[in-house]
């Protein structure tokens, strides 16, 4: 294989504290591919970048339909809408050129859109998942689920650079934090009424930007809650340092990148008993798992953490940075597409 054509949404131009999810780790497979000695260019899809959705859809086709001929693989990296309105452009391209393809489905809600999607919808999906020469899920489950469909269906979870992994040795102070945005699904008013409860020496702070109406400053400082405000992601890994446990009490997540983040940095999680962070997470190992909404559960948890007990969830903590470090799962989606490269070649 010679050249790659990368499509993606890419690092929103105008405003770059608008960072999502899908945005960030595209970002950051790039570049991975920029330390390599690989050939690529991108097609980028997000909106706000190219004039609006309609702007965008009709670019991207025709970015694909003049380009994807001009390289040895065509690789697809979004959500489900990416997936029907783009996807089927790419494996027209690449049949009628001879190119191998690609697909990375980002987030967690694949399954339940194929479930709730009509006949129709559901036979394009499986159309073209049968007939990309490689397909990638962010979960584990997701891929038992389609590999019936193709057997090249491979993991690549949420991702984030080793450079941000920091291996000292942590003490317990009863320091927890959320860090997210700040709205009802989250388990934010889980989050204020165990905050209530909790005795004066334990700390509990939220951090991220507020979008739901009921939440703000005055609301939670009636409360007895401190919010603390908006954190830039280069911020994150010296603000982790100031915490013990991270408390994400979601209702609904995929992979969540916080909680990277907080294994890069030793911090073990409290969270809800969602299929993807019950992938991420081991039980009592390197978090503790709670029921969705069960504000008592996430009280008890907060405070049955001890100072031999943490220990124990830092150490395995840090373990399981490894398997979300960037640069290895680089290399395994290369090699998985059939990308040859020396992996001790890079910048």
């Amino acid at each position: 294989m010679k050249n790659i054509l990368l499509i993606g949404a890419r690092q929103n131009k105008f405003d770059a504290n608008d960072r999502g999810g899908v945005t960030v780790l595209f970002e950051l497979l790039i570049k991975e591919f920029h330390s390599r000695d690989i050939t690529f260019d991108v097609i980028d899809t997000l909106k706000a970048n190219n004039g609006g959705s309609l702007r965008t859809l009709l670019g991207s086709i025709k970015s694909i339909v003049m380009q994807g001929c001009k390289y040895d693989h065509i690789s697809l990296h979004g959500t489900h809408n990416s997936f029907y309105y783009l996807a089927p452009v790419v494996l027209l391209v690449a049949k009628i050129c001879k190119k191998r393809t690609s697909i990375r489905l980002f987030a967690g809600d694949f399954g339940d859109y194929y479930d709730s999607a009509n006949p129709l919808k559901q036979w394009l999906a499986r159309q073209i998942l049968q007939h990309t020469d490689t397909v990638f899920f962010e979960l584990k489950f997701l891929v038992e689920r389609f590999i019936t469909y193709n057997k090249h269906t491979y993991w690549f979870p949420n991702v984030r650079e080793a450079a941000i992994q920091n291996v000292k040795t942590r003490k317990f102070r009863k320091k927890f934090i959320y860090l997210g945005t700040i709205n009802k699904e989250k388990g934010i008013d889980e989050i204020v009424e165990t905050s209530k409860r909790l005795p004066e020496e334990y700390q509990c702070d939220l951090y991220g930007p507020l979008i739901d109406e009921k939440y703000n400053a005055d609301y939670f400082k009636s409360q007895g809650v401190k919010y603390m405000g908006v954190v830039a992601p280069h911020e994150v890994p010296a603000l982790l340092e100031a915490y013990d446990v991270l408390v994400l009490p979601s209702y609904r997540e995929g992979y969540p990148g916080v909680i990277i983040e907080a294994f890069a940095a030793g911090m073990p999680v409290i969270a809800t008993k969602l299929p993807g962070i019950i992938e991420m997470c081991d039980e009592k190992k390197n978090a503790l798992l709670i029921d969705v909404g069960s504000t008592e559960q996430l009280y008890d948890a907060i405070v049955s953490i001890d100072e031999d007990s943490y220990q124990l969830l830092h150490q395995n903590a840090l373990e399981a940075f490894a398997q979300y470090d960037s640069e290895k799962q680089t290399d395994n989606f290369l090699t998985k597409i059939g990308y040859t490269f020396d992996s001790k070649k890079r910048t």
